[in-house]
Parts: structure tokens; sequence; C-alpha cells
């Protein structure tokens, strides 16, 4: 039922958007911007909205630019591991194939590499600047690989009643095994003494 009202409020014509046809394009127009002319000091909604991107997409355009940390090749990558390996602090690749690499300098300044290319062959790989830097002694890290392999222990969480009380039970069991150690050491430290 409600498919079929919708086909035929869809289908059915609308008199709430026909303009009177008497007018013609240019009378229309003329019609339209007519208080722009009595209100000089009036914005269109056009120039106001044209005005607003304007601004606001020169603003983001210069966050964007201001942001933006510089990229360089891997070939001069390379040049700069050959001269002063001593300068390169840390190497930082990220992404999910490590397509992201952030180089930061022992001055703080850091720079990425931009012509990165997972491949098995070509030079420009993660891996194979991953190896330069080794064969240079400068210190790598792959951050993600690293977040996967740090493991948070997980807490044990324990609903039920009965497993609660055992679970005192097992903490208090190993507290006096760990005194009676304790004492046991004192006192074998003491014979040697005598």
């Amino acid at each position: 039922m409600r498919s079929l009202l919708f086909m035929l409020l869809a289908t059915s014509t609308s008199v709430a958007f026909v303009t009177d046809n008497s007018l013609n394009r240019c009378e229309l127009h003329r019609e339209m911007t007519r208080g722009e002319q009595e209100h000089p000091r009036a914005l269109s909604r056009r120039q106001f909205a044209s005005a607003g991107f304007g601004i606001v997409s020169g603003a983001f355009g210069f966050l964007q630019s201001s942001l933006a940390i510089p990229l360089i090749t891997v070939d001069e990558f390379g040049v700069i591991l050959r001269d002063s390996p001593l300068s390169v602090q840390i190497v930082e690749f990220s992404g999910p194939k490590a397509e992201t690499v952030m180089v930061k300098l022992v001055d703080g300044t850091t720079f990425g590499l931009k012509d990165i290319v997972e491949s098995s062959t070509d030079p420009r790989s993660p891996l194979k600047v991953a190896a330069s830097c080794r064969e240079s002694g400068v210190k790598t890290k792959f951050v993600d690989l690293e977040a996967l392999l740090t493991k948070t222990p997980k807490k044990k969480l324990y609903t039920n009643q009965r497993v609660q009380e055992a679970q005192a039970k097992e903490k208090a069991k190993e507290e006096r095994i760990r005194q009676d150690e304790e004492e046991r050491l004192a006192a074998v430290a003491k014979m040697e003494q005598e």
C-alpha cells in the first residue's frame, strides 16, 4: 500500500514548483537580482558563498602547507646515509606494507621518503631501505609491527563466587610458600654461620 502511494505521489504532477511561464529568462533573472541593485551593500547568496568558500579554502590550504613535512627520494636518502650516517637518529616505517617512511635526524628535523615502492627487486622497497640503514648502522623501527608484538597481559575476570574464593586461597597459598622459603633460607644461612 505504501509503495503504491509513493508511486502515485512521485508520478503525479505538482504545482508547487511550476513557475509562471509568462516571464522569459531575462526578465526572471532581472526580477531575481532586483534586490541587489536596490541595496548596494547587500550581498547575494552566491557572492556570500563564494567569499566564504574562498576564505575557508585559503585558511585550510595554508594550514595544510604549513603542517606538511618535506619529502625526499630514496636516492637522496642514500646519499645522506653514505655521507653522514651518524646524523640520522632513527628511521620509522609505518603502514600496512611499511610504505610510509619517516626519517628523524639528530638535530630534530623530520622528513619522509616519497617514492617507496613495494617490490622485492626494486631498491626503493621498504625492506631494501631498512637493509641499507642497517648496513650504515642507523636504527630502524617498524611501528605497526612492534605494536602488534607488544601484547598486554589480559586480566582474568572471575564472575563466579566460588572461583573468586579459590583464587584468593591460591594467592594465600603462594604467600605461605614464599614465607616458608624465606624462613628456610634464613635457617640455612644461620646454620652455615655456626
